[in-house]
């Protein structure tokens, strides 16, 4: 006849609820398991526990049936000790991510152990089953690791084994640094757009999150830019969101302030406390942060931009704990284990009444270990017969109606603290001779069930751009404008004159720019904007169509404004890259006195938006000057030397206040005289006439100059003197 003596597998069922083999829950719920069992920890690193549910004013604890409510026995404490120790299976997980800005998943380094340890150091731990589940997301071959014993001494209490993930691991702490440049970031950067942004990317699954979430107002939550030389307040927000199932505590997240923020200020925390130290900000959460839980961190700094270099805004790290397993949910299914103890029956004759047994059954746990107390059947030695079953492992086989004595299940009986005893309640036995009985007893050593995650986060920064335009303004009064001309250009009082424009803008920041607009007003019923057609657009050298719905022009306004350059032909405007705006301004017979003082503005923004940045170049003045001109042309004739010889003076004098431009000075020769000696040579000598002509161009001659030129000529034959008077 065998005795089954702690725990054997695959027992026949009782009352149809039997334990399954490797009885047991799961590590992610190991906390709220062990209180349902009545145990609280104490030092989860060393596996303690007590009981906290029981009367600690009483030594004893009565028991009871789970299905009939009858009293079934009643465990005794040792000198009222509630405190035991637990099998300790521990999943330890180092796991290192690498992210960017975009929460784009760089790299995961990640290292797994199974530890199963034997915390005693006077009870060892024997014959050792451990169920694991969801092991596909790791290299883990068998689901069933069985353990022959563990011992007491460093060298023999712990069972390790490394494994790795089988494919890639999702990051499970979702953090995301939000940066706005822009003067209400502080009011952007709320926690309800945060949160669904948080939503956004948790949902979309894909490989690379590269859409920017916008806010309900229209508004992004991210600006990278700053104007240049101008004091800019950037605010800074960095939300965890906790994609574990189970709590994840002690959380350090250090953020690098690079040298070019000045006075970062903390704004608000939602967990935990956060500080300014020497070039960082440390945020510390101790408490635990609950699945799905979302908590952030406000701070802002400012930051000066000298030049056009890009300002790095500084990386950040993060330490955390979990309870979760990377490996797609690896967790423990059930886990059995044995150690020291003690059982026996006391029979006890009555005194009054011979060959009457008061029996009772008693469970000694003579370890340090919380036992767990399965099954206990007493039944009579002469009822019982056994036989081995396929596996070749005894198994006791119970008749139909045999009487038992002791019928214990897995919930009637609590977990017996470390010297505990049960002793059930006593049977009578009637029999003259010394009563025999078989036994069945199971139980477990419990365990305490761990997931440990040792989990860092490295976040790589971005950088802040510098928006800046630059650009100039040309009048000029040809239409191929070669290079800037006087500050104020004059045009005639009472004429229609052309004045060209060229509006010149160049992106000398480090932020290309997604909208530029170029704004010219001023305009009036002397000096008129451009037709639409009139307008060009030049894009680093190449001439650029202008959509319709791009320019604006008005009575008094010139307006063009390209946007979303981004999905443009074009692209967006780079850094280096220049546009040139020409047109008319079309000078309608002004006035005397009349004056053309207009102002042109240039704004760009970049993408994401961020703060407006503007220029305001230096623009001409038309001034509508009235001058009319006026001039003298005069012609001598005087004899020199001998009979037939002349000298020619002739004479251009500018007697207004303008400069009078392309002048055509011709005098005709009699072809009775020869002619020659210039103090200017003629630029040709036409025909026009009939006769030869001279011709002089004179490109301009200022007020109150005089211009003459003389030539000698000398008659021949026929000549009349008289002839030479005529000039044209």
């Amino acid at each position: 006849m065998t005795l089954l003596f702690g725990g054997g597998k695959d027992k026949k069922e009782k009352k149809e609820k039997k334990p399954e083999k490797g009885m047991g829950w799961g590590a992610e719920d190991a906390d709220e398991m062990l209180e349902a069992e009545g145990l609280r920890r104490t030092e989860m690193d060393d596996g303690r526990v007590e009981l906290f549910d029981t009367d600690k004013t009483v030594e004893g604890v009565e028991t009871y049936d789970e299905d009939t409510g009858e009293l079934e026995g009643r465990i005794v404490l040792e000198d009222g000790k509630r405190t035991g120790l637990l099998a300790l299976v521990k999943i330890i997980e180092n796991v290192d991510v690498s992210q960017d800005h975009n929460v784009n998943v760089e790299s995961v380094d990640f290292e797994g152990k199974l530890n199963i340890e034997n915390p005693s150091e006077k009870d060892r731990l024997w014959d050792i089953d451990l169920t694991l589940k969801n092991i596909e997301g790791t290299d883990l071959d068998e689901e069933e690791i069985k353990i022959r014993e563990l011992g007491t001494g460093e060298d023999s209490n712990v069972d390790s084994r490394e494994f790795s993930l089988a494919g890639e691991a999702k990051n499970l702490l979702l953090v995301k640094e939000y940066i706005n440049s822009l003067p209400d970031a502080d009011s952007v950067l709320n926690r309800s757009d945060i949160e669904r942004d948080l939503r956004r990317i948790e949902e979309e699954k894909i490989e690379e999150v590269e859409e920017e979430y916008i806010s309900d107002s229209g508004v992004n939550l991210e600006s990278f830019a700053i104007p240049i030389e101008k004091e800019n307040t950037i605010y800074f927000s960095i939300a965890i969101k906790n994609l574990f199932n189970s709590p994840i505590k002690n959380i350090k997240l250090t953020k690098e302030i690079p040298s070019d923020f000045l006075s970062p200020s903390i704004i608000d925390t939602s967990a935990g406390y956060a500080d300014v130290q020497e070039g960082e900000i440390v945020w510390s959460i101790d408490e635990n942060i609950q699945p799905d839980s979302v908590i952030i961190l406000k701070f802002s700094a400012d930051v000066y931009a000298e030049s056009i270099d890009k300002i790095s805004t500084g990386p950040i790290s993060i330490e955390y704990e979990g309870t979760s397993s990377f490996a797609k949910g690896l967790a423990i299914d059930g886990f059995d284990a044995y150690t020291r103890n003690r059982f026996y029956i006391d029979a006890i004759e009555r005194d009054k009444e011979p060959d009457v047994w008061d029996c009772n059954l008693v469970f000694q746990n003579t370890s340090e270990f919380i036992l767990q107390l399965l099954n206990a059947d007493v039944y009579a030695a002469e009822d019982y017969k056994e036989h081995m079953d396929d596996d070749e492992e005894d198994e006791v086989i119970v008749e139909e109606g045999i009487e038992k004595f002791v019928d214990v299940d897995p919930n009637d009986v609590p977990p017996l603290p470390e010297g505990a005893r049960w002793f059930s309640k006593s049977w009578e036995y009637e029999s003259a001779q010394i009563p025999r009985f078989r036994k069945l007893l199971e139980f477990r050593v419990m365990p305490d069930f761990q997931t440990t995650v040792n989990g860092t986060l490295s976040i790589s920064d971005v950088e802040l751009y510098v928006a800046s335009i630059t650009g100039d303004v040309v009048f000029s009064r040809k239409e191929e404008i070669e290079e800037r001309e006087l500050e104020t250009i004059s045009v005639p009082t009472f004429k229609n004159t052309d004045v060209y424009a060229s509006l010149m803008i160049e992106n000398n920041g480090s932020a290309p720019l997604n909208e530029l607009k170029i704004t010219h007003r001023g305009f009036n019923d002397e000096f008129k904007p451009p037709e639409t057609d009139e307008v060009k657009l030049i894009w680093d050298d190449s001439e650029i169509d202008i959509k319709s719905e791009a320019i604006t022009i008005g009575y008094d306004s010139l307006e063009l404004s390209l946007e979303d350059l981004e999905d443009a032909p074009t692209g967006m405007f780079d850094e280096g890259s220049v546009i040139e705006l020409t047109y008319p301004i079309h000078c309608a017979e002004p006035a005397k006195e009349a004056i053309f003082e207009s102002e042109i503005i240039y704004t760009a923004n970049t993408l994401p938006v961020s703060q407006e940045i503007e220029f305001v170049p230096e623009v001409p003045a038309i001034e509508a000057v009235h001058k009319r001109r006026k001039f003298r042309v005069g012609k001598e004739v005087m004899p020199i030397g001998e009979l037939g010889n002349y000298e020619i003076i002739l004479s251009i004098e500018n007697i207004g206040d303008m400069t009078l431009e392309n002048l055509v000075l011709m005098d005709k020769v009699p072809d009775s005289f020869e002619y020659g000696d210039y103090s200017i040579e003629p630029d040709e000598v036409t025909d026009e006439v009939g006769e030869d002509t001279l011709k002089w161009t004179i490109d301009t001659l200022e007020p109150a100059e005089k211009l003459e030129i003389t030539y000698e000529i000398t008659g021949s034959g026929e000549y009349h003197p008289s002839d030479a008077q005529l000039a044209l």
